[in-house]
């Protein structure tokens, strides 16, 4: 397991190395740039001024030479300055990790709360009207995007006439308020995460539960509880598992959206608002931090596969 581990490790520090590389040269290809969004809003773009403007934030300098000066500060621990406000990058990655991984653990959970429960209801409910009703919703919401959703939810808020606290309080400050203020983002984001865990596993259910080892369960006399919680579940939980990290990082994307929405100050929105400032430093740091936790949580669940199954742990060891 632990030479497994390590060689996910490296594997994922390679692939943090590509996306780093991707988005750096991606932002650098969309039309405008930072000096002259700057310049315009203080009236007066004239070649020189550009040139010279450039030149103080090293833009000048050929792409190859800049990503190598970026990637040797990440090494050394920097992640530069903003080029928009000055401030410390990593103080701003800093400050709004933490609303975003709040955020995305409660909307994980939740997902993952709803989605193999009403899997597992609609696999106990086979053919009835429940499991109609049920396939019918996960549908539903797979088909709704995120923005959707997270509009959806803030005007049904409104409708009824809650009033979600402002400004943003952190768990720290205000426990109570912070939980208002995230738990119907959350709600938004855990929708489709449900709805994609739902339908896996009530297919993993069924599929398990006409296995021999189940009916041979069933034959020595174990509960129908016992039966689908107790070895139909537990089998059933690695494709789940499996989706799980994938939605996770998808889960991530969509806090971009849903952090905008709610006024969230997490990393989507300080994401959201570099892209719109052209803001070069602030946008690689945010992207390699999301590719990062993708990085992790995939990680993570490769290594809990041995925790499900015994077989899986034996044959890595």
């Amino acid at each position: 397991m632990i030479v497994f581990a390590i060689r996910r490790a490296v594997l994922g520090v390679l692939v943090l190395v590509a996306v780093a590389l991707m988005v750096f040269v991606a932002i650098r290809l969309i039309p405008g740039d930072i000096v002259n969004q700057q310049l315009a809003e203080a009236g007066a773009v004239t070649p020189e001024l550009l040139q010279e403007k450039r030149a103080a934030m090293g833009l000048d300098k050929p792409i190859a030479e800049q990503f190598l000066v970026w990637a040797g500060g990440i090494v050394s621990g920097d992640l530069g300055h903003s080029l928009w406000t000055g401030r410390p990058v990593s103080a701003q990655i800093g400050a709004a990790l933490l609303p975003t991984l709040q955020l995305s653990i409660m909307a994980i959970a939740m997902g993952a709360l709803f989605g193999i429960g009403a899997g597992v209801l609609a696999a106990l409910w086979r053919g009835t009207a429940g499991d109609m009703v049920l396939r019918m919703l996960s549908t539903v919401f797979l088909a709704i995007p995120q923005l959707w959703l997270g509009l959806l939810t803030l005007t049904g808020l409104a409708l009824i006439g809650y009033y979600i606290p402002l400004p943003y309080r952190s768990f720290a400050t205000d426990p109570w308020a912070n939980f208002q203020q995230v738990i119907f983002p959350a709600l938004a984001l855990s929708l489709g995460v449900a709805a994609a865990l739902s339908r896996l596993t009530r297919s993993a259910m069924l599929e398990v539960t006409g296995a021999d080892f189940i009916r041979a369960a069933r034959a020595r006399g174990v509960s129908s509880s016992g039966l689908y919680l107790g070895h139909a579940l537990k089998n059933a939980l690695i494709p789940v598992i499996t989706l799980l990290g994938t939605q996770f990082g998808n889960l991530l994307s969509g806090t971009v959206i849903i952090e905008r929405i709610f006024n969230v100050p997490g990393l989507g929105n300080l994401l959201f608002e570099a892209v719109a400032y052209r803001d070069y430093t602030v946008i690689q740091a945010a992207v390699l931090t999301y590719g990062l936790i993708t990085i992790i949580v995939n990680l993570m669940v490769d290594l809990s596969y041995g925790l499900v199954d015994p077989r899986i742990r034996e044959a890595r060891s």
